[in-house]
């Protein structure tokens, strides 16, 4: 099919217009990166561990995985040759913090790399272009000083298991082994020849247990016994002391009125006999004195004695259930005596 002279002219008509289109896109956001503002750092990379292969001119810089400029120069330090200066260019407006650092960072399988700038803080100060970021490790440098320790660790752990598995280990070890089965087969054996003794030993102390314990419940009651006596026993007490008080009291009361009448006995009869008969009722007023008192401490000393003994059987049931093997073979204190 032949091509009209016109198609010919509309055709090119419509290229001569695409390229037109294209060229002044191209124009225009070459013009819009020209007028985009641009705030310069740079990088030093001065360990020798820090590996830049595979970083190229117009490579990504990267805060945290988001893109926010670019590599512009990678140079070699004229003053330093050990150090590497990487020239970055960041976005306008762009926060860098002065606790953030740089490392190196691959792009999956590619082998190409991109800078990275770590996340700083919110207290930090922020940096003025221009300013120069320090560099830190990159991911691959720490799995590699990693994958080096332990490598060493492996390799220290080799040598040890050398080291162990020597002739003269294994003889040692083999020696160890002998010892601990003649060990296990004496202790066997001891064990066989006392069996009895101890099952019969196992017995007996089941059976003074069981004795422990019923003495132990026999005790309980009999401290239960002397309790309730002694709660029985402290109300009567209480009532004799109280009616001896009341006697003391009827009996000094006598004694005034006895007073009373030797007084008035002396004034009509005489100064001599009535003294000898006052003598005589005062001796006898303080002998009914001190008989209620020496009752009222023996009544008191009983109490205590009844107290004491049922506190100390409290006290030995108690260690007995505690500890039965005291009937056995008695208290620290009583041992001690024997030897």
């Amino acid at each position: 099919m032949a091509v009209t002279r016109a198609q010919r002219v509309r055709l090119g008509i419509f290229v001569a217009s695409g390229v037109a289109a294209l060229v002044g896109g191209l124009l225009l956001l070459a013009g819009m990166k020209l007028g985009e503002k641009r705030e310069h750092y740079s990088v030093r990379f001065s360990e020798a561990s820090h590996s830049l292969s595979g970083l190229e001119v117009g490579a990504p810089v990267k805060y945290s995985g988001v893109r926010i400029g670019r590599v512009d120069s990678i140079k070699v330090d004229p003053n330093d040759v050990s150090v590497l200066v990487v020239e970055l260019s960041l976005n306008g407006g762009t926060p860098v913090a002065e606790d953030s650092v740089a490392s190196a960072g691959s792009l999956g399988i590619t082998g190409l790399k991109y800078i990275e700038l770590s996340r700083g803080s919110r207290a930090a100060r922020l940096r003025a272009p221009g300013e120069v970021i320090p560099a830190g490790p990159s991911l691959m440098d720490e799995l590699t000083d990693r994958a080096t320790a332990i490598s060493n660790k492996v390799d220290r752990l080799l040598d040890n298991l050398n080291a162990f598995t020597t002739p003269d280990m294994r003889q040692r070890a083999a020696s160890l082994l002998d010892h601990a089965d003649g060990l296990v087969r004496t202790t066997e054996a001891t064990v066989a020849e006392n069996r009895s003794s101890l099952k019969e030993l196992s017995h007996k102390i089941a059976l003074a247990s069981s004795q422990v314990e019923a003495l132990s419940r026999e005790l309980q009651g009999t401290a239960g016994r002397v309790n309730q006596l002694l709660d029985d026993a402290q109300p009567k007490v209480a009532h004799l002391l109280t009616e001896a008080d009341g006697l003391v009291t009827e009996l000094r009361t006598t004694r005034a009125q006895l007073d009373q009448v030797l007084v008035t006995a002396k004034t009509t009869l005489g100064e001599e006999g009535l003294g000898r008969t006052a003598t005589s009722v005062n001796k006898l007023v303080e002998r009914g004195n001190l008989v209620l008192l020496r009752s009222q401490e023996e009544l008191e000393s009983s109490l205590q004695h009844l107290r004491e003994t049922s506190e100390n059987l409290s006290v030995f049931s108690q260690r007995i259930k505690e500890d039965p093997s005291l009937l056995l073979l008695g208290s620290d204190e009583d041992r001690g005596n024997e030897r």
